[in-house]
């Protein structure tokens, strides 16, 4: 290893390492931050990295310099908790839905003569794990067929909304849909339409709600579709609005086009609601829309 200069070494690392002195200045900045930043080395060595990267003026990170520099402690800035140091743009080929890179940070000491003389930073790009990691998190929480929500995660949902609403007096509406005759659906035109009819129910009724409501599928050809902060007026025309978007126009698949209906029930909160209340009233509902005919939507105020 003698006359290995080190500098090189780092020069050839995938990750970015750059240098501070005791006021903050670069003294050594490698090529992955070059190309993750942008800017060359002789463009930012005896910059202070406050002017480079404005976000880092923060009272958590001078405290993280000056505990590296006055005692040679090691700090983490972790992605789950700061999601990244300093703002780079996502490299080249990294997955899509990141506005930034997403990365995990390390601060350390660099002694000189024995004494704490530099701080190096190390940047370490994590954005495709993230988007791995958000990728399972979805997929434990999806349908794998309709991608709606699955009847898990919609349990533990209502159940918090429940208690909102007990905690501060919110409202919440709960309507439960159910596509009409759909065996005959699936008699008549095959399983592979009916999996079509669910999937474009669920694309049709995200279309029609608000980004705070939530689409189940509770089982079968059953849906759920919570509705936060809604009471019974909103609620009903919310309901309406559902069951329209299916019945005005017909779901195509190959060469096979029908009409699909769907009947819907709907209730709204009540003061000492459960989970199993407020599901059995919006159940009770539902089944009169399907005695009185279908294609409508009854509740239970």
């Amino acid at each position: 290893m003698n006359g290995l200069d080190f500098s090189q070494v780092l020069e050839t690392l995938s990750l970015g390492i750059f240098v501070l002195d005791a006021e903050g200045r670069i003294v050594f900045w490698n090529r992955w931050m070059e190309n993750a930043s942008g800017h060359s080395a002789g463009t930012t060595i005896g910059q202070s990295v406050f002017g480079l990267f404005p976000e880092l003026e923060t009272a958590v990170f001078r405290r993280s310099l000056k505990s590296v520099l006055s005692f040679g402690n090691f700090v983490y800035f972790s992605q789950k908790v700061h999601g990244h140091l300093i703002s780079l743009p996502p490299l080249p080929g990294s997955p899509a839905g990141f506005d930034s890179m997403e990365q995990h940070c390390v601060m350390g000491p660099i002694r000189k003569d024995g004494k704490i003389a530099y701080v190096y930073v190390q940047v370490e790009d994590v954005t495709e794990a993230v988007s791995g990691e958000r990728l399972l998190s979805s997929l434990a929480m999806r349908d794998a067929l309709t991608s709606a929500y699955n009847r898990r995660y919609f349990d533990r949902r209502l159940a918090e909304e429940l208690e909102r609403c007990k905690r501060y007096r919110r409202s919440l509406g709960l309507v439960m849909l159910d596509i009409d005759y759909f065996k005959h659906v699936n008699d008549r035109h095959g399983h592979q339409f009916g999996d079509a009819a669910l999937r474009e129910a669920v694309s049709r009724w995200t279309q029609s709600l608000r980004s705070s409501d939530l689409v189940a599928r509770y089982g079968g050809e059953e849906f759920c579709v919570l509705l936060p902060e809604t009471g019974p007026e909103e609620g009903l025309a919310l309901s309406e609005r559902l069951r329209s978007a299916m019945a005005t126009s017909e779901v195509s698949y190959r060469d096979i086009h029908a009409r699909i209906t769907v009947s819907a029930g709907a209730a709204f909160f009540r003061e000492g609601d459960g989970p199993d209340d407020i599901l059995r009233r919006s159940d009770e509902a539902l089944y009169r829309a399907k005695t009185r005919g279908r294609n409508r939507v009854e509740a239970s105020l």
